[in-house]
């Protein structure tokens, strides 16, 4: 079964908004059973930022939440657009997710690579196929714990040329995924464009990205289900 990851209940309400049928879970976080037409998966709240997103996940990854083995974890929701690659209301299925914020190259690893850790997670080849064919845009996802602002897409862009798009969860996510041998994706809606305008432009387009994001993901893995990619 897959599992979704999404940091914000209104991100849920977009999966649940589209729900035949969902049974909350008695579970750490707020969890539910959801079933959208053939598709039946589990979607949890993470929370926000790297720490929540990490811990969730490993929940996850080893059957503590709902005793399910997830087939799958996606990472979906909303994210900031880096200006010229991508803009309000594109889908993001990034094949790779890093965090923009390490920097250990005083010891010599790469930016964005924490020591003992690849420099970058790939997410799975086969659903970002599925992902690019719907119509998402594809590169790499920075994360961090915090809100990327436009002194933080001049650095990013610097260390960072191929990414498109910055979130707050993917590459803790990704990192767990990997480490547990799970495949992975993040399907995530541009909800603004990192100007650093306290929010303004976030807020007023959460709920039609958390929308857009909920609708890609499902897409994605219902053809991923009817080629048997989620076995």
């Amino acid at each position: 079964m897959p599992a979704v990851l999404v940091a914000m209940p209104e991100e849920a309400q977009a999966f649940l908004d589209l729900a035949d049928h969902h049974e909350g879970l008695n579970s750490p976080d707020d969890a539910w059973i959801v079933t959208s037409g053939e598709l039946t998966y589990l979607l949890v709240v993470t929370r926000i930022g790297m720490v929540a997103a990490a811990r969730a996940t490993a929940l996850v990854a080893h059957g503590v939440i709902g005793g399910i083995a997830p087939s799958v974890i996606v990472s979906a929701g909303t994210c900031g657009g880096i200006p010229g690659h991508v803009q309000v209301g594109d889908i993001v299925a990034p094949c790779c997710s890093l965090d923009w914020s390490a920097d250990s190259t005083s010891v010599g690893y790469e930016y964005g690579q924490v020591p003992g850790h690849a420099e970058f997670h790939e997410s799975d080849e086969r659903l970002v196929e599925l992902a690019v064919a719907a119509g998402a845009k594809k590169g790499y996802l920075a994360s961090a714990n915090a809100f990327a602002v436009a002194e933080s897409v001049d650095l990013i862009r610097e260390r960072f040329p191929k990414v498109i798009a910055t979130d707050m969860e993917s590459a803790a996510v990704s990192q767990v995924a990997a480490s547990a041998g799970i495949p992975f994706l993040s399907v995530r809606c541009v909800s603004d464009m990192c100007q650093g305008d306290g929010g303004v432009e976030f807020d007023e387009h959460l709920d039609d990205a958390a929308a857009r994001s909920a609708r890609a993901t499902l897409d994605v893995l219902a053809r991923a289900a009817q080629e048997g990619a989620l076995a």
